[in-house]
């Protein structure tokens, strides 16, 4: 990036942040300095490690240069390195650096005009509204972003929540930049899981099963939560190795098929459609249960669709036209059709113990990797390519709490009035799954098949968003009932065992203490609609706020905590902000349109402010570039942190008497609500102006 002395007014050029103004000053020094050494260098190659200075007695900002010394790079001694560029910076008279010093053992140091610099960034941050911190990086970039996934079994619990939270998160995140993202929200109804509770219907209607707090329906009870019962009770069943178990095992077995292979039966049940019907009532509880939390969803990719369609079926014929696939006559695998894949063993969640996977079973149904395998070729435009002539409708399935219509992906619609173009869905540059990552082999196979089918390029652009597990704290555990005698810090979570905290659970638990905290606090009671939105804001909060590789242990007190590191906190210091506002608004203040003079000096707490302010769209856009939420998640609270910081360190702006510091920071104010408005609704906060 080229630095002409017209830019060096940053006043005039609002549209960079103070990272990349000051790295295209430093790029324009180094090449200067270059050229009075006769150095042969890339200037790319050096790097620049701009960052906040350690010490405010070093100045704002400062670089290192002590990796630049070595004989492969500049050859020269850092100190000296230091000393030139600061010679050659201060010849360049930039107004907005009131001084650079050069310090051991080699490091740049930049003492900024504060205030000069501040207007600058209010300036950007108040012209671009609600789009600072865009970008459009990703214009003309379609991504696939698979993320929550429920098996439409049983109600959602928490574990489903950090997923869905963490893509919901990327997906907005990447929205931001520009990306078209196409939310997927793949639907397994043709499983294992699903086909547990056919069963357990089943085995309830012949009079063989018994569900705790009775066979039917309870007064009040969602049947979501009524099909988790009758899951806890059908695998209890399986492994009672009774002879009811055998005949469960059995059925199981036969249900399977029925989904699998369609059609309707000569005799007796009509599996597939009571698996049918079972999966749409599922489907929409747990789309109400992420609604809760502002989680949204472009597409319902159906897996029953894909292999009506026989999406799976082509796929399976083009991997064994291609000699991927193999049919082993003895062991383990005896009558599977598997993809080898390497030496060694590999456990995966299936039992398998190979790490060559099983594809299809020898009884002739598709593991959930074969299935995924055909998913994956669609969403990346792959079976065009490969001439898999298979055709799917899109049709609406209602519209969503955030006024996005939702889409239903049908293998033989009828046509109906509103049907979208094939072409809308799938077809992506990139896909990118949130999936735990007790998956990560499954997934490796999926991009490895792609990967041997001769499209490289995009198995390169699958990425799995792998994910630890969510446990119990115990306190919580011991809240459940779960005997907690041996002392564990945490306790891991068992649906089949019906071990578990489900998602709408916590979310009435967590609205409720929002509305018994301000009882006992002796403040003004919130509505629940004002309740509802920090319950949400909290758990969203928590389950991404934690490295991605962190196994979170859930601790209701910690997840509703109003201070500390909490998506409450957030919502205080935006509710905050605006509450200054308001009040100047109520005095009569008129908030000047302009900066005309400014204070001689800014207080520590205020440059801070104004610092992380302007970082904003750079932190933005690295968390969208490595798809990490946590990263975001620290900056929105390093910001309300330092939003509280400038709040208790500064005299009230209602009675301040200067009125060029009233200016001012009225105008500090109104960047951080409209700075913290934009992060927040990236991180899927409906903010909140009071509570």
């Amino acid at each position: 990036m080229s630095v002409t002395s017209e830019a060096y007014n940053m006043a005039e050029n609002t549209a960079i942040d103070l990272y990349a103004y000051l790295t295209a000053v430093i790029k324009q020094a180094v090449a200067t300095y270059l050229t009075q050494e006769n150095i042969q260098f890339d200037i790319e190659q050096l790097p620049l490690d701009l960052r906040f200075s350690a010490q405010s007695s070093f100045g704002d900002y400062s670089m290192p240069v002590m990796s630049w010394q070595g004989k492969n790079r500049l050859g020269r001694p850092a100190l000296p390195i230091a000393e030139a560029l600061v010679s050659i910076l201060r010849d360049m008279h930039i107004p907005i650096i009131q001084e650079i010093t050069p310090t051991r053992p080699g490091y740049i140091n930049f003492r900024l005009n504060r205030a000069e610099v501040g207007k600058a960034i209010m300036e950007r941050v108040l012209e671009a509204g609600p789009d600072f911190g865009q970008n459009d990086i990703g214009t003309g970039t379609r991504v696939i972003v698979e993320h929550t996934n429920i098996n439409s079994n049983k109600a959602a619990h928490v574990g489903h929540l950090r997923n869905a939270c963490i893509g919901d998160t990327v997906v907005r995140m990447l929205r931001s930049q520009g990306y078209q993202v196409e939310a997927d929200n793949y639907i397994d109804d043709s499983g294992v899981q699903v086909a547990d509770v056919v069963v357990g219907f089943t085995l309830l209607q012949r009079g063989q099963l018994q569900l705790t707090e009775g066979n039917e329906q309870l007064p009040g009870e969602s049947f979501d939560y009524y099909c988790s019962r009758v899951y806890v009770a059908v695998q209890k069943v399986y492994e009672e190795g009774s002879e009811q178990s055998q005949t469960a095992t059995a059925l199981r077995r036969e249900v399977m098929r029925a989904i699998e292979h369609g059609g309707e039966p000569e005799s007796g049940p009509d599996y597939p459609t009571l698996a049918h019907d079972l999966s749409q009532q599922i489907v929409q509880a747990h789309l109400k249960t992420m609604s809760r939390l502002n989680i949204s969803y472009d597409l319902l990719p159906w897996e029953s669709v894909i292999l009506k369609a026989g999406l799976w079926k082509r796929t399976f014929e083009v991997l064994q036209q291609r000699n991927l696939l193999e049919k082993p006559e003895t062991g383990p695998a005896a009558g599977c059709w598997i993809l080898p894949f390497g030496d060694g063993e590999a456990q995966t969640n299936e039992g398998d113990r190979t790490s060559d996977k099983i594809l299809v079973r020898s009884d002739g149904t598709a593991t959930y990797t074969a299935k995924d395998i055909a998913y994956q070729l669609w969403k990346l435009g792959i079976t065009d390519e490969l001439g898999i002539d298979v055709q799917f409708a899109f049709v609406p399935w209602g519209i969503q709490h955030d006024g996005r219509k939702l889409w239903s992906m049908r293998a033989d619609e009828p046509q109906q009035a509103e049907e979208a173009d094939p072409k809308r869905f799938g077809h992506a540059k990139r896909a990118i799954n949130v999936i735990d990552v007790r998956q990560s082999y499954l997934q490796q196979v999926v991009y490895e098949s792609v990967r041997r089918l001769g499209f490289a390029k995009q198995a390169d652009n699958s990425k799995h968003l792998a994910y630890e597990v969510v446990t119990l704290s115990a306190a919580t555990a011991a809240q459940l009932g779960i005997d907690t005698s041996d002392g564990r810090e945490s306790y891991a979570m068992s649906g089949r065992k019906g071990i578990e905290i489900k998602a709408d659970d916590l979310i009435n638990t967590a609205i409720k203490r929002m509305l018994d905290v301000r009882r006992q606090d002796d403040k003004p009671e919130t509505n629940e609609t004002t309740a509802a939105v920090l319950a949400a804001s909290a758990i969203r909060y928590f389950m991404i706020r934690f490295n991605l590789q962190q196994i979170i242990a859930l601790d209701m007190d910690e997840v509703l905590r109003s201070k500390g590191d909490t998506g409450i906190y957030l919502q205080y210091a935006y509710a905050r902000a605006n509450s200054i506002l308001r009040r100047l608004q109520e005095t009569g203040y008129e908030i000047p349109t302009g900066l005309a003079q400014l204070p001689e000096q800014l207080e520590q707490s205020e440059w801070e402010l104004l610092r992380h302010i302007d970082a904003y769209p750079r932190r933005l856009a690295e968390a969208a570039e490595q798809l990490a939420p946590p990263t975001l998640a620290s900056y929105a609270y390093d910001l309300a942190a330092h939003f509280s910081d400038f709040f208790e360190h500064t005299p009230p702006i209602v009675r301040e008497t200067d009125e060029q510091i009233k200016a001012f920071r009225t105008w500090l104010v109104r960047a951080t609500v409209q700075t913290m408005n934009n992060v927040l609704r990236t991180l899927g906060f409906e903010p909140l102006e009071r509570i």
